[in-house]
């Protein structure tokens, strides 16, 4: 069995006292790479590595060869709670697809599984405490261009477990270079705004509720004003 274990080298003024207690200030991804031939961000280039910016000193996970980043950023959002970011990114294995991965700077908290099949991908969405109870979700769209799933997952542990999966929702269209809609909130909690899996209507998902709010304008899935 080949391992998938990802190299983290640190360096900076500290390296050698760790990086436990120093907050993530930047996270980036680099390292482009043609490796994986899936383009759905547009070209042949995924990356390769993430690079962090902790405290004084520079962090930065080198994935192995048949991983990649699959993604149009890297996102920081404090996940566990603890005041701190950690950081969001889609990490895609080149025989299994993508999974959804939570980063620190000693390296990987957290994970789905894998899609299961190359060639597979999934789009972030957002971020908050979506159904009120104090913990935070991540919010995703499994395979934004056929299963068009709205999913839901939470920490725990060392895993990402899903909470809730509502259908017919998606935010991403092949070879487009953005994942488009998001997060917003209007004074009753946070919603995300996203495409009806054909793309002709504006959705607004609230506390696990779906609304459709009207056809998607000429601009296409952008997020209207409150």
């Amino acid at each position: 069995m080949r391992l998938a274990l990802a190299l983290v080298v640190m360096t900076g003024a500290a390296a050698a006292e760790g990086t436990r207690d120093s907050p993530i200030l930047q996270a980036d991804l680099v390292d482009p790479t043609g490796r994986y031939d899936h383009a759905v961000l547009g070209d042949a280039l995924e990356w390769g590595g993430l690079r962090l910016v902790v405290g004084d000193q520079t962090v930065t996970i080198t994935l192995p060869e048949n991983r990649v980043f699959e993604d149009v950023e890297a996102r920081l959002a404090d996940v566990t709670g603890d005041g701190a970011p950690e950081v969001i990114v889609v990490e895609t294995d080149l025989a299994q697809g993508a999974s959804l991965a939570l980063y620190g700077p000693q390296g990987k908290i957290a994970a789905t599984p894998f899609i299961g099949q190359r060639h597979r991908w999934l789009a972030p969405a957002g971020v908050a405490d979506f159904d009120g109870d104090g913990r935070i979700e991540i919010a995703y769209v499994d395979r934004p261009h056929l299963r068009k799933e709205l999913v839901f997952v939470r920490l725990d542990g060392d895993r990402l477990v899903e909470t809730l999966r509502l259908p017919d929702l998606t935010n991403h269209r092949i070879g487009d270079e953005v994942i488009s809609g998001g997060l917003r909130d209007c004074g009753q909690g946070p919603e995300l705004v996203l495409a009806s899996a054909d793309w002709t209507r504006l959705m607004l998902v609230r506390s696990g509720v779906v609304t459709d709010i009207g056809p998607l304008p000429p601009a296409g899935l952008t997020i209207p004003p409150c």
